[in-house]
């Protein structure tokens, strides 16, 4: 029997809602994912100011920002994020707290959803070191579970198994309306075992998406 404890939480992201991949064939209406091959996740760090070639972007500062002097502190707060290891270039926040206040102060609308990400503390070797086990134990939030994923880290990112179609594989799989598994976590956990070896070349693990509140 899964208990609380055995979890730990491994970051968060900003997820911008985005339509799903029609590749996939998956019914989702606000589609969002861990793996920043499918799911754009704010901040961009390498559209940041002081960040070449991407930087100053201007189709990024009036999609995203009020104006250039938004645009240009939440740069300058997210680099120092950045620079001690806060924040890692795909977009994971490592501190609620960071990541609670970069989403409330430039991210917060229904284009984005603050999630986080967590799975079995047996999972977190997977993760090559970036994650440190012993900083992650604490008891899971009790936030709203949104959905599963199967992910899997590769030097700087995730990917997720749709990244290959690998849901294709299986029969009888359902998705909601974020493209997430809908099914206990038990579930998810046997199919990551299923595909081992196959799609990218990362380990797969199950990982629980919530919904952070705010």
């Amino acid at each position: 029997m899964t208990e609380p404890g055995d979890f730990a939480t491994i970051g968060y992201f900003i997820c911008k809602f985005s339509d799903c991949p029609h590749f996939l064939g998956i019914n989702a209406d606000r589609f969002i994912s861990a793996s920043d091959c499918l799911c754009d996740h704010e901040p961009k760090i390498f559209l940041c100011h002081g960040w070449q070639p991407g930087g100053d972007n201007q189709e990024y500062i009036n999609t995203c920002f009020l104006g250039k002097e938004e645009y240009n502190k939440m740069s300058e707060e997210i680099s120092e994020l950045f620079a001690v290891g806060a924040v890692l270039a795909n977009g994971m926040f490592l501190r609620k707290e960071d990541a609670k206040y970069i989403y409330k102060e430039y991210f917060c609308d229904e284009k984005h959803i603050l999630v986080s990400v967590s799975t079995k503390k047996e999972y977190l070797c997977l993760l090559d070191g970036v994650i440190a086990a012993e900083k992650n134990t604490e008891k899971l939030p009790d936030e709203k579970i949104i959905g599963n994923d199967i992910i899997g880290w590769d030097i700087s990112g995730f990917h997720s198994f749709l990244c290959n179609s690998l849901h294709e594989r299986f029969d009888g799989i359902c998705f909601n309306k974020y493209g997430l598994l809908d099914e206990d976590y038990g579930k998810t956990e046997e199919r990551a075992k299923r595909i081992a070896g196959l799609g990218e070349p990362v380990d797969w693990f199950a990982a629980i998406m919530r919904a952070v509140q705010i």
